[in-house]
């Protein structure tokens, strides 16, 4: 048997939202006094009736669906189903879970559609609903270094993504590499706008909060503006989630929160946080923010990410491994700054993979968690970094000046989202160089100091 809760047309928005609690592909049925079935109301209902102004305290009766499909338990034992009984046009909200009546159509349980189908031994029909079972997906700053490639590889897997963006840095980022994409939806705004929020939010499941000014420089520049993307923005973004009751909210924070370890620790999630910049202190203080303000409808996720490297569809080269590869080819020279700072690496591949692990694995493993995502082989010394530059950049000169401005040293552990999702990290350094180099050879990019490949100074 199936758990399923029953709820009359004259309760409340409020009281449904209580008993579904948040819970993707879910129903209530909607009874009658007699326990006659009258219809059915889903989570996405619930949403779209605030969107549209509905108050928590009006009544279900305005918003349930009426047009439901529903299979009578004995054609279900009979096996005598017929297939326009699930036609997809019908299913609507309910394309997860069917109400199973009686003759009388008092509900005695709810069956995923899915198994129904397999009943009907309809493959293609099956197929559909296994499209249909994958989550919207909202990526707030879709069209930035990670987002773009965490779209592409959702895209790949036939998600429906909706991606939030401003275009600060690249204006032609989306025309360029994904236009006319099935499945895609682009919302050019502000994140910062309550306006562009909900209209980017509607019918969505999943929110991967990407959006920020992202590096020490860039927000040491703008630091009004870095409090306002980082933090306020991610508050705002954050609560009209928690009102809707969307399924997961994940959001992006640094492994430079740990900042300055002189023990030399292997630093996992619960290790002291040390900051020395104001971008990491921002970051503590949405990460605090979002855990503070979780409830049985908001249920955060936290992912630290180390240091990125490696090629996207918005490049950036003012990132460790993706700035000594620019210049080590265009310029013949590496220039390494101190050397023995210490930092966790992870290709942006490996970002969008372990971001993906997270949105595919059981809520209640991922909830109102905070994971370290980086590479466990690649916490390593910027001197031990260039050196690898060196290897494939053969003809480049390793310079390195002794003194260094960057106080940071830590190193950590990704162990717990590998026991909690089955991530882990596989693309090494050796595999960005290779990809960068022949992307360089190719002349893919025309002008690397173009200063759309710098957040720093793109703000500047």
């Amino acid at each position: 048997m199936f758990k399923f809760s029953s709820i009359s047309e004259k309760n409340t928005i409020r009281s449904a939202f209580q008993k579904l609690k948040g819970e993707h592909g879910k129903i209530l049925t909607v009874i009658d006094k007699k326990k006659s079935l009258l219809g059915v109301i889903s989570i996405g209902d619930l949403r779209r009736a605030i969107l549209a102004g509905y108050n928590l305290n009006d009544k279900i009766k305005k918003i349930y669906n009426n047009n439901v499909t529903f299979v009578y338990k004995e054609e279900l034992e009979k096996k005598k189903l017929k297939k326009s009984n699930f036609g997809s046009d019908s299913l609507g909200d309910t394309n997860f879970y069917v109400p199973i009546i009686d003759k009388n159509k008092i509900v005695k349980n709810i069956f995923p559609v899915e198994k129904v189908l397999t009943l009907l031994e309809n493959k293609n029909s099956k197929k559909k609903i296994k499209e249909k079972k994958l989550p919207k997906v909202l990526i707030v700053g879709g069209a930035g270094f990670i987002g773009t490639v965490l779209t592409s590889k959702l895209l790949e897997k036939n998600y429906h993504v909706t991606i939030l963006d401003k275009l600060i840095y690249d204006n032609k980022v989306i025309q360029k590499n994904f236009r006319n994409r099935k499945n895609l939806n682009f919302i050019l705004g502000d994140v910062c706008d309550l306006n562009t929020q909900i209209k980017a939010i509607k019918e969505i499941d999943i929110v991967v909060y990407l959006a920020e000014i992202v590096g020490d420089p860039a927000c040491s520049a703008k630091p009004e503006d870095a409090l306002k993307t980082n933090y306020l923005s991610v508050l705002s973004f954050a609560h009209l989630c928690s009102y809707l009751a969307i399924e997961k909210f994940i959001y992006t924070s640094s492994c430079s929160v740990y900042g300055l370890d002189k023990n030399n620790n292997l630093l996992h999630e619960k290790s002291n946080l040390n900051p020395v910049s104001h971008y990491a202190r921002i970051k503590i203080m949405s990460e605090k923010a979002l855990l503070t303000s979780a409830n049985n409808y908001f249920k955060p996720t936290i992912v630290r990410l180390g240091t990125v490297f490696g090629p996207s569809k918005r490049m950036r080269f003012d990132l460790v491994v993706n700035t000594m590869s620019k210049f080590a080819y265009f310029s013949n020279k590496i220039d390494v700054f101190g050397g023995e700072q210490l930092r966790p690496n992870i290709h942006v591949d490996d970002v969008a993979d372990g971001i993906i692990s997270i949105i595919k694995t059981k809520k209640k493993n991922v909830e109102n968690e905070i994971f370290n995502l980086s590479n466990d082989k690649l916490n390593l010394e910027i001197i031990q970094i260039a050196k690898k530059v060196k290897k494939t950049f053969e003809n480049a000169k390793l310079n390195i000046i002794k003194t260094s401005t960057d106080p940071r040293n830590y190193k950590v552990s990704s162990k717990k989202i590998k026991n909690k999702t089955g991530f882990i990290a596989k693309k090494g350094i050796e595999n960005a160089l290779k990809e960068m180099k022949d992307m360089f050879k190719l002349k893919k990019i025309k002008d690397p100091n173009n200063k759309k490949y710098n957040n720093f100074l793109s703000l500047k």
